[in-house]
């Protein structure tokens, strides 16, 4: 989906390219239940529950001004398989989930990577994007010390844009995404 296609705030948005490639990593298709956590705009779980129809999608964030960007996305793509939480994470839950994406941590992540492997199914996925080194630094040494099997890449993505007589790529930021799950 175009970041376009979305209506937008200021809360933050999962662009186009790095929601592709986590989306991918998530691999939903045979997925039932998806967790996003830190939702903003919702995007990534706006592209799951329109690419898969049948799956259940829940949200969570801390951010009113989020969910009411997430409703408002819903009720456009007229998608009726999410539902949204307000809350920070960790919070009690009382169903598993097939794919978690953590896009926001808000300083306790730690409590949300014990907390998230909790939830997963015993093939669960589990996907983390991130701006900060530090924060990456901190899920790795966690999933590390855990034993937990897991790969990061750094995804730099720039748009092509003109600046006086000649061309560049006008970057984003680079995103960090690590992929991890029960029984790797």
């Amino acid at each position: 989906m175009k970041d376009s296609s979305f209506i937008r705030g200021a809360v933050p948005m999962t662009k186009e390219e790095v929601r592709s490639v986590s989306l991918a990593k998530l691999q939903l298709r045979a997925a039932q239940n998806f967790l996003d956590v830190g939702t903003g705009t919702g995007s990534i779980a706006i592209e799951a529950a329109y690419t898969y129809p049948q799956l259940k999608v829940t949200t969570l964030d801390s951010n009113p001004a989020a969910l009411e960007l997430l409703q408002q996305n819903q009720e456009k793509f007229e998608l009726t398989n999410i539902k949204g939480i307000l809350g920070k994470a960790p919070i009690q839950l009382e169903q598993r989930f097939d794919a978690i994406f953590i896009g926001g941590s808000g300083g306790n992540l730690a409590e949300i990577l014990d907390w998230s492997f909790q939830l997963l199914t015993d093939k669960g996925r589990l996907v983390l994007n991130f701006i900060l080194l530090e924060n990456a630094l901190e899920a790795i040494h966690w999933l590390e010390e855990q034993k937990y099997d897991f790969q990061a890449v750094q995804l730099q993505v720039g748009q092509y844009t003109k600046l006086g007589k000649g061309h560049y790529y006008k970057p984003q930021n680079p995103v960090i995404i690590i992929e991890t799950g029960k029984g790797e």
